[in-house]
């Protein structure tokens, strides 16, 4: 809220304290309508000593905020609330006296003993609701601020997990990699430069990429067809991979290496062989990019921790609000990934 904002809602809620004391003062209703010159003054007065509260309080809750407290807490609130009454009420006390023993007796207005209790009862409930104002705007400021740290947070602990399974991907890859380079090298020397010149550039992706959470499709599917040559190689035609995206869409956002942790899940959890190669289909499916794999599980020396496909969804939660699609059965087991036109993080 800016200065003049601030000030012009502090001077309105000094007139409406002002006028609602009047209207308690009035003994008919026609004289509250009737301004004199005392009415004039004890406006003015009003509203300054509501501007004036309003600074002092403003000040004790700036030291309330250095100190820490918490104002979700049944404690802090009733020791704030406290303090405060001890501090407001002896301001109360004098504004009320000023105007009751000063103010009015030099205008020759008629002074009522009982008056003044009235209106230090008045005031007080005035400093209370200033006071609760304030307390419910701070506690809405610490809670949505709150959210925010806790949303930081959890955004900072997903993208580190995320960078940990990427970086999990290096040397387990590496090394089935090399081991099959090794064996190519005199078998094969004009394959096994193929093949370095494949692996070095899904490296060098990699190494690029590992501060990105997020990258095109087209990157994707351009590093996946390296990935694809290096399992060909190694499993020859054991494994099938059918590709069928739109292109229309290459321009558009999934989680990085995304794909070949798929394609990389599906290779680790199934049989396969030459007769019964496993089949994978990467696909477009409206606004989903949809890779989905026969299912022929290993059996029970395979435990699948999941945690890629988790990191993959947590990725989505970070991004969006659209969510990834498992579907699992017998037969295949299929994962929809969102195509994001845009990204939260970048």
């Amino acid at each position: 809220m800016n200065w003049a904002k601030r000030y012009g809602f502090r001077i309105s809620a000094g007139v409406l304290i002002f006028f609602f004391l009047r209207l308690g003062h009035s003994e008919i209703l026609s004289e509250f309508f009737v301004f004199e010159l005392i009415d004039k003054i004890l406006l003015v007065y009003t509203v300054g000593v509501v501007l004036f509260l309003w600074e002092v309080l403003d000040r004790v809750f700036l030291y309330f905020e250095r100190k820490k407290y918490d104002y979700s807490r049944s404690g802090d609130l009733l020791k704030v609330v406290f303090i405060l009454t001890l501090l407001t009420f002896p301001l109360v006390v004098t504004a009320s006296g000023i105007s009751e023993f000063y103010i009015k007796p030099s205008l020759n207005c008629p002074v009522y003993e009982e008056a003044i209790y009235k209106e230090i009862g008045q005031g007080q409930i005035f400093a209370w609701l200033i006071i609760a104002a304030r307390i419910i705007q701070l506690n809405a400021v610490q809670s949505r601020q709150l959210e925010q740290d806790k949303a930081l947070v959890q955004k900072e602990l997903l993208q580190s997990q995320y960078q940990n399974l990427k970086n999990q991907i290096k040397p387990h890859f590496l090394f089935n990699s090399f081991s099959v380079l090794q064996s190519l090298i005199h078998v094969n020397p004009a394959q096994a430069e193929e093949f370095l010149s494949r692996l070095s550039k899904m490296y060098r992706y990699i190494l690029e990429s590992r501060e990105e959470s997020m990258s095109t499709l087209e990157k994707e599917l351009e590093i996946l067809d390296h990935y694809l040559f290096l399992l060909r190689v190694r499993h020859e035609e054991r494994i099938e991979v059918s590709i069928d995206v739109d292109p229309s869409k290459n321009n558009f956002f999934v989680p990085t290496l995304s794909l070949q942790m798929l394609v990389e899940n599906a290779e680790k959890h199934n049989r396969f062989s030459k007769s019964e190669p496993l089949r994978i289909h990467i696909f477009t499916e409206g606004d989903y990019l949809v890779v989905q794999n026969q299912v022929s599980k290993k059996g029970a020396e395979v435990v699948s921790t999941k945690v890629g496909l988790e990191n993959i969804r947590s990725q989505y939660d970070l991004q969006s609000e659209q969510s990834v699609i498992v579907i699992e059965n017998d037969q295949t087991f299929t994962v929809k990934m969102p195509i994001l036109s845009r990204f939260r993080l970048t």
